[in-house]
């Protein structure tokens, strides 16, 4: 028996004509029941229908689920002291971070910072304004423990109490409850950041419409879901790790995506591709097992068969990045 559910319309048309496309049970937290993935007739947006009724959202997320679990910050002054300046330089050369800038950090110093600028730009917002942060569905705070490392000023917003409680290591200005609740005055901040937030809530569109009036003049919103439109898709189906169902409520894709900023009152003004060997990885084990092969989707997972898929990978995809069919997408969004 499953959890109650809804019949919504398309999150992005509203439309009630759609064509079931994947049924899966939940793979991660096998939470009871089958859920399904359809694509709607009139603009294709991909979405869960029937989906999980809002009142039994919260049963969907087990005490044990990643976000919600001990923070663990991407701060990037780790390492020797030769990767940390090259760190710093990277900060101040390319997202703004004037205050870390040192002219007197030579050339390799300054060709490692290079090399550093994809990851530095992929866990670092870039500077803008004053400096004032919030990170809408923030977890147990890693974001925000990065960004207030880099010296920014830090809020959130989430959801569940016991993750909150352990974010407030990071700042007190923790809103506990819907994000579209939240008591922030219009224009009080310069970036706000919603990671594997939008595929999770039943109003897209009036999400990144509430996170648009933060936004001081010059803020950026930054958002980052699984892409839908990406190779994992293609390949693995009703197996793709991105779904996750019952969880995943939207399914985007970069075109779909913006749409539903565009409908919320921004532009997209950037598109970033990322893609991990441990997504394509799960992918694959579950893809097995829908097919038979229980033992070979064991293989894959045993240490020495993992290690080597991985390095496979990691040689491979940034070719899948060049391609723009990443397995996750980050756009920069501005207020029209």
């Amino acid at each position: 028996m499953g959890l109650p559910t809804v019949d919504a319309p398309c999150f992005l048309c509203g439309s009630r004509e759609a064509d079931p496309l994947w049924t899966t049970p939940d793979r991660a937290f096998a939470v009871p029941g089958l859920y399904t993935v359809a694509r709607c007739r009139r603009c294709r947006f991909l979405y869960q229908k029937p989906r999980v009724d809002d009142a039994h959202l919260a049963a969907c997320y087990p005490d044990r689920y990643p976000r919600h679990q001990e923070p663990s910050p991407r701060i990037p002054f780790k390492g020797s002291p030769g990767r940390i300046r090259a760190a710093r330089w990277a900060l101040a050369s390319a997202l703004g971070y004037s205050h870390f800038r040192d002219p007197s950090v030579g050339l390799l110093t300054r060709l490692r910072a290079w090399a550093l600028r994809r990851r530095i730009s992929w866990d670092c917002p870039p500077w803008r304004g004053g400096g004032r942060y919030l990170d809408v569905g923030c977890g147990s705070g890693g974001a925000l423990g990065a960004a207030k490392a880099l010296g920014w000023q830090v809020t959130g917003v989430e959801v569940d109490d016991a993750a909150a409680a352990k974010a407030k290591r990071f700042t007190d200005e923790i809103h506990v409850g819907d994000a579209l609740t939240a008591p922030f005055a219009p224009g009080r901040f310069d970036v706000v950041t919603a990671f594997h937030v939008l595929e999770h809530v039943p109003d897209p569109v009036a999400m990144i419409r509430r996170m648009l009036e933060w936004l001081a003049p010059g803020g950026l919103l930054i958002v980052e879901v699984p892409n839908a439109g990406g190779l994992g898709a293609a390949i693995f189906g009703k197996a793709w790790s991105g779904l996750e169902l019952p969880r995943h409520l939207s399914h985007f894709s970069p075109e779909s995506l913006e749409r539903a900023v565009e409908q919320g009152g921004g532009r997209m003004v950037w598109c970033w591709h990322g893609a991990k060997p441990r997504y394509y990885l799960w992918s694959l084990a579950a893809w097995l097992r829908d097919h038979g092969r229980t033992r070979l989707a064991s293989d894959t997972e045993r240490r020495l068969v993992y290690g080597l898929l991985k390095i496979f990978l990691e040689v491979t995809l940034p070719l899948v990045r060049l391609a723009r069919r990443g397995e996750v997408i980050r756009v920069g969004i501005a207020s029209r």
